[in-house]
């Protein structure tokens, strides 16, 4: 999805604050969506764009249920 920017300003014009504040706003809301993992369009994050070893089969992997105070660094298990 991408972002809309509701307000535009020309030179030597008065900004309300209003409209300033909109434009804030849209933003702030596109940004907090894309942190919850929406926003996302399909195909927006191409193969050749993730480095290689980014992701991996452990990082990829669910938690084992009643292990979520455990953290996987590598292949190491912390507890």
């Amino acid at each position: 999805m991408a972002l809309t920017i509701p307000n535009t300003f020309v030179d030597a014009t008065i900004a309300e604050a209003s409209e300033a504040n909109g434009n804030f706003t849209a933003v702030k809301n596109f940004v907090d969506a894309l942190q919850a993992g929406t926003n996302f369009t399909a195909g927006a994050i191409q193969t050749a764009a993730i480095a290689d070893g980014a992701i991996t089969s452990i990082k990829l992997a669910s938690p084992v249920s009643g292990d979520s105070d455990q953290i996987v660094l590598g292949t190491s298990i912390f507890s």
